[in-house]
């Protein structure tokens, strides 16, 4: 059933647009030179960083393993290929081979090394839109590291590309240069295994967690939902909610003509990687037709009793006054709650006057670990930035 729209104002579920067109206006005298990265270490090159026993499992081929460049010694860049970045769809792809790599950026605890037997918890942590791999270890944005530091979370830290504007789908339609990201299938079926065969993880839906900001909240609350058996926790700051919203959808078809599939600078400024055409048909490109939104919409899910086995580890973050459309995010997570609520499901809610920006998403990111692997304080330990909790 086709969840009621409940606004039609634009809502911010993608982190600045404004800032994409900056980017495409200031570096585009620099463009040929950005697109080719610089080399990376090659694998096995001397480093704190464990070896990886299976590189090439799960229908991912690694390419380089080594130290993220400014990150610690314990954060570790893997890029890696795979047939789902990108899949070839609908025509001739414009770009050969379709296939480019992407980077799965890996924080491992202070103490992995010392007592390599011991299973760690995996947290997968998603990016907004806009951002890409590096977007949670920069210092002037989610800043993992330092947000962690001494938190109730002693894991493993998983923060992998999502694709500039890939909203956490496998695309049922294509780019205008015939291609699509198959997202959901990379992070869900062949990420989530790999980080297993590689690292020493619980193997086990109790020992894995996803969260994200904005676009990546909806990417949380997405696969948390349709994969209950691989996670046991989930955390959404700031998200995307209801992609039936008319600003929702306002944000999500600008994000595909201006970013479009990009990754990083690949694509940045190619309009093969984008898609034209009216928002219907936008819409249709990321999601498929209406009729199957219900099963990839985070109320609907909710409505639908997905949600039932995160009872006690899910939580809810959003601003209720803040400006830069946080008022309607805050208005359709309000609604998501209400859903929860409706269906008994046990879950922290926090809203507060905060806008849509990093300064509040990092203490919210500590809540979150504190409230899903800290003592049973449960959903009325004091909220971060402001109002709340409301309990269910």
């Amino acid at each position: 059933m086709r969840r009621p729209a409940r606004s039609s104002r634009p809502s911010r579920l993608f982190l600045p647009l404004r800032r994409a067109a900056a980017l495409l206006a200031a570096a585009a005298t620099a463009a040929a030179a950005l697109v080719v990265a610089a080399p990376a270490a090659p694998v096995g090159a001397a480093s704190v960083l464990p070896s990886l026993p299976a590189p090439n499992a799960a229908g991912l081929t690694l390419r380089t393993w080594s130290v993220a460049a400014g990150q610690s010694e314990r954060m570790g860049d893997a890029s890696v290929t795979s047939a789902a970045v990108f899949a070839a769809h609908g025509g001739t792809p414009s770009i050969d081979p379709v296939q480019v790599p992407v980077r799965v950026r890996v924080l491992l605890p202070e103490d992995y090394q010392r007592d390599p037997a011991h299973p760690y918890p995996v947290l997968y942590l998603l990016h907004g839109g806009t951002g890409d791999v590096e977007q949670w270890s920069k210092t002037d944005e989610g800043n993992v590291t330092a947000n962690l530091k001494d938190s109730a979370f002693k894991g493993i830290v998983v923060m992998p590309e999502g694709g500039k504007a890939g909203w956490y789908s496998d695309w049922p339609g294509h780019t205008d240069g015939f291609f699509a990201p198959q997202w959901e299938t990379f992070h869900v079926q062949q990420l989530v295994p790999w980080i297993d065969a590689n690292f020493n993880t619980v193997r086990a839906a109790s020992g894995r967690a996803v969260a994200g900001v904005s676009m990546g909240g909806y990417g949380a609350l997405r696969y948390a939902g349709r994969h209950p058996e691989l996670f046991s926790a989930v955390g959404a700051f700031s998200p995307g909610t209801d992609i039936y919203d008319p600003g929702a959808q306002t944000i999500i078809t600008n994000s595909t003509w201006q970013v479009g599939a990009s990754i990083l600078w690949t694509g940045l400024f190619d309009g093969k990687f984008r898609v034209t055409g009216d928002t219907p048909y936008r819409m249709a490109t990321v999601f498929g037709p209406p009729s199957t939104w219900p099963g990839q919409n985070p109320v609907n899910l909710a409505l639908d009793g997905k949600y039932a086995s995160y009872g006690g580890k899910m939580a809810l973050y959003a601003g209720g006054t803040g400006g830069t459309g946080e008022k309607e995010i805050g208005a359709m997570t309000a609604a998501l709650h209400q859903d929860l609520k409706d269906r008994a499901v046990a879950h922290r809610y926090c809203r507060g006057a905060g806008d849509h920006a990093w300064p509040y998403w990092g203490p919210e990111l500590k809540d979150f670990v504190a409230y899903a692997y800290g003592p049973a304080t449960g959903s009325a330990a004091p909220c971060p930035n402001g109002w709340g909790p409301e309990t269910p």
